[in-house]
């Protein structure tokens, strides 16, 4: 079953209740994160929501008068009160892109409905509720051009929202007789609940829920597909994940009845809440699961006498980024992890845009390429790197490529790396040509396998592999045939 979030009049994102509770116990193991408050005024509190590939983070911070209002924060931390819509009191910030711009919900009056706004890379506040008053609603995500996931009552205001996806003009799509919808990823895939869902060009297709259960939402969604959210159990509700179709029960943390997975990044990685939806209770505890490995407090992954218990985490970039609401020497924060070591490379020729967060290997032999890292191919390759302006790539990271296998190119490419494990990432495809089998290994485990089509140009895949002699190695896979690389993500953990 699924139990009812508790009740909000503005339908904005609740807080989590302020219960004292001891951080828990860190391993002996180096920490995988370091952790650093995002900047709250004083006498206030904050939460973080979603963070961009940008390392834009949006949230909120409530003052002494505990009304909320929308906030971001820029990479480098400066703070930016959004404010709200003309007459209103409250707003939050619940998705950012790249740019800057944010989705999220504003009132238009004191203590009034909430409505699903949009605000610019400037600050500025649009208002995508429409004329009618009392059909309140959410923003809740927003894609790389400004289109914005979220819902509103329908139009008797009568009801729970049902799903919207409001054009970059602000031209409202309703998605059907479904709940609101809270994801949307790079091809146009929007996901949502109550009621698992996903959405694309007018089709929905509903997802299956776990056995014995019933209901839930879906809150994520990554370009390669993979769906995350909630589910229910016969007892409580676990965190889930969808992939073509089947569903994959992630479970909890301490044995916590309900845990909810909110997003997902390019490598699969998953992070969430663990929370008993009572109080007193214990509190609620943040963390993190990709395949293949178990459900790990958060906690447990920064470094010992931080300060800090990690309650929620909310969002996670595709350089391995998460933000989130914690305790910090016991005062509500939001807080940003940034791991101990990544490294964002994009595959393409000198002079191609860049996409935020990456840095570019333009086929030069492997050397110092600044800013901390040394990366390169076997011998020059920047004969065959490739920048397609293709209008169907889903962004800039897909448009651009190298070639792996060209008669008298490079065919192995290496990143320097502290001895350990890694989580990799790694895409190959092309927008334009089907011409390949792509069969891309790291490490020598086939990482990236699979025939493109004309409806799906592009292969990827995630490993999490050990370096032992201080560069992680990029290879051609035994049955390649046209290997061509992409871009690669390389987190520490």
């Amino acid at each position: 079953m699924i139990r009812s979030a508790r009740a909000t009049v503005l339908l904005l994102a609740a807080s989590v209740a302020v219960v004292p509770f001891a951080p828990a116990a860190h391993a002996t193991a180096p920490p995988r994160y370091t952790v650093t408050e995002l900047s709250t005024p004083a006498g206030s509190t904050s939460g973080a929501n979603a963070i961009s590939n940008s390392g834009i983070v949006a949230g909120n911070v409530t003052g002494a008068d505990s009304v909320p209002h929308a906030a971001r924060w820029s990479a480098a931390g400066a703070r930016t009160d959004l404010g709200g819509l003309p007459g209103g009191s409250t707003s939050i910030a619940n998705g950012v892109n790249d740019s800057g711009q944010v989705a999220g919900s504003a009132d238009r009056t004191g203590g009034g409905y909430a409505y699903p706004v949009r605000w610019s890379a400037a600050g500025a506040i649009q208002d995508l509720g429409g004329t009618q008053t009392n059909r309140l609603g959410q923003g809740l995500a927003i894609d790389a051009s400004g289109r914005v996931a979220g819902g509103q009552r329908p139009a008797n205001s009568e009801g729970d929202p049902y799903g919207i996806l409001y054009g970059v003009d602000g031209t409202p799509t309703a998605l059907g007789d479904v709940g609101l919808a809270r994801g949307i990823n790079g091809r146009g895939q929007v996901v949502g609940g109550p009621g698992p869902y996903v959405w694309q060009s007018g089709t929905l297709t509903t997802l299956p829920g776990l056995p014995g259960g019933g209901g839930g939402s879906a809150y994520g969604i990554n370009n390669a597909g993979l769906i995350v959210g909630i589910a229910g159990t016969a007892s409580g509700s676990h965190a889930a994940t969808w992939r073509n179709g089947a569903i994959t029960d992630i479970g909890t943390v301490d044995g916590i009845q309900f845990s909810t997975a909110r997003a997902v990044n390019a490598a699969g990685q998953v992070v969430g809440t663990s929370d008993p939806l009572c109080s007193p209770c214990v509190a609620p505890r943040a963390w993190i699961w990709q395949s293949g490995t178990t459900i790990t407090a958060l906690d447990t992954l920064v470094p010992a006498g931080s300060g800090w218990t990690l309650r929620e985490a909310n969002g996670i970039n595709d350089r391995g980024e998460i933000v989130g609401v914690g305790l910090h020497n016991g005062v509500l924060r939001g807080y940003r992890l940034t791991p101990t070591r990544s490294a964002n490379v994009n595959f393409a020729p000198s002079g191609a845009a860049l996409p935020a967060g990456y840095v570019a290997d333009t086929g030069a032999a492997y050397g110092t390429r600044g800013g901390g890292l040394s990366y390169g191919w076997n011998i020059d390759n920047t004969a065959n790197a490739r920048d397609r302006n293709a209008a169907g790539s889903p962004d800039q990271r897909y448009d651009t490529l190298t070639h792996m296998q060209k008669a008298g190119g490079a065919t192995t490419w290496e990143l320097a790396v502290p001895n350990g494990t890694y989580t990799v990432h790694v895409v190959a495809g092309d927008p334009i040509n089907t011409d390949s089998t792509y069969r891309i290994a790291v490490e020598g485990t086939v990482t990236a396998a699979g025939t493109p089509t004309t409806t799906n140009h592009w292969v990827e895949g995630t490993s999490r592999v050990t370096v032992a002699d201080g560069r992680l190695t990029i290879t051609n896979a035994s049955g390649a045939a046209n290997n061509k690389i992409d871009y690669v993500d390389v987190i520490a953990g």
